[in-house]
């Protein structure tokens, strides 16, 4: 029987908190077919609902009842959420009936990854019911739940999509797909043999952060101050022996567990810039270096900061591309993550492996729900 090939819409909201990608691909959640169209909804300055969120979450890790921010913040990533499809249907006409299934991610405000035996936790904001009752139409959500109650990680979830994308492109070799938004991690794809994956440490997070300290805006754009400054070495080699670093791989991380900012009170805008650009590359580069990939394919919005694509090509010996390089886009790939899993789900196949959550086994994860 021929498998049918569905055309999926993906949703991310990265721990950058910037906003949300929103994108449709046509897949039979093995093989990706056909890149469709995309869009981004930026939060602006619309997030306090979503902040008081983050904030109670790192504060109540999971003891005692729930705070109320938590609904909240909830609601306010439900309703972004159908904010962005509904301005990608309106864009483009007839899409809507087009979309067999929906893969929501939710908003991640707290991930607590295992430890000495004990299992982790994880929480992503927002209801799939919510979606497929807004827009009559099938949704997958909650990816990383099964995957942690098994022992896993539950994280990174897009490597297996990393793959299909190597083999829709023709790339072969060994070849690391990075993802940086607020945490850094890499995929490792050698053709067809097991999946290598782990977070890797800070992604643009600490960085969005200094700017925001430094009120001189969210992010650093063009990577201009990073260029700017010059890079402290030894905060650099000191951070890296956080406890962090010392885990086997695969790791997980949440943005938070790279909260460097209090050692870098003496230090000017450009160098901390700087310094912690240097902070993210290294991290990555570390992550690789076992593995010494002949390609390196940058995704998610760390590409466009020319100091940390510098210093990744200077501390790797592969060849470092942009994913658009390769004829991705970068900026939807981590929301078409979420529909090529939406669509494995359907079909039960496996999101998560031993290589790159640490699972014992292959398995599925997310919860169907319907209109």
């Amino acid at each position: 029987m021929e498998k049918k090939i569905y055309t999926a819409l993906g949703l991310m909201s990265g721990t950058s908190l910037d906003g949300v990608d929103v994108a449709v691909i046509e897949t039979d959640g093995e093989e990706v077919f056909a890149f469709g169209q995309s869009g981004c909804l930026d939060f602006d300055e619309e997030i306090v609902a979503l902040k008081l969120a983050v904030k109670a979450a790192l504060e109540w890790k999971f003891s005692g009842p729930p705070p109320n921010s938590l609904q909240a913040g909830s609601e306010f990533t439900d309703a972004k959420h159908i904010q962005a499809i509904e301005e990608l249907f309106q864009e483009h006409t007839g899409l809507k009936e087009d979309v067999d299934v929906i893969g929501y991610h939710g908003q991640t405000v707290y991930h607590l990854p295992p430890q000495g035996g004990v299992k982790g936790q994880t929480l992503q904001l927002g209801s799939g019911q919510s979606l497929a009752a807004n827009f009559g139409i099938p949704c997958v959500y909650d990816f990383r739940s099964d995957d942690v109650r098994a022992g896993g990680q539950g994280a990174p979830l897009a490597p297996i999509y990393h793959q299909a994308l190597c083999r829709y492109s023709n790339l072969f070799g060994r070849v690391a797909v990075v993802n940086i938004g607020g945490v850094s991690n890499v995929t490792l794809v050698d053709g067809e043999k097991p999946l290598i994956a782990t977070d890797c440490g800070p992604g643009n997070g600490p960085l969005n952060s200094w700017m925001e300290l430094k009120g001189v805006g969210s992010y650093d754009k063009d990577g201009r101050l990073s260029w700017a400054g010059d890079v402290d070495l030894d905060r650099v080699n000191r951070w890296l022996e956080r406890d962090f670093f010392k885990r086997p791989i695969p790791r997980s991380a949440d943005r938070y567990d790279f909260d460097v900012l209090p050692d870098m009170r003496d230090m000017s805008i450009e160098n901390g810039a700087a310094t912690l650009a240097s902070f993210c590359a290294h991290a990555i580069a570390r992550d690789m270096k076992k593995y010494n990939p002949e390609t390196i394919v940058v995704c998610g919005g760390g590409r466009h900061n020319p100091a940390i694509m510098g210093m990744l090509d200077m501390h790797t010996n592969g060849k470092v591309l942009k994913a658009e390089d390769v004829g991705w886009d970068g900026d939807a790939l981590e929301a078409q993550a979420f529909a090529y899993l939406a669509v494995r789900k359907l079909r039960d196949l496996p999101i998560s492996f031993p290589g790159t959550t640490g699972v014992a086994m292959p398995m599925t994860g997310g919860v169907i729900v319907k209109p």
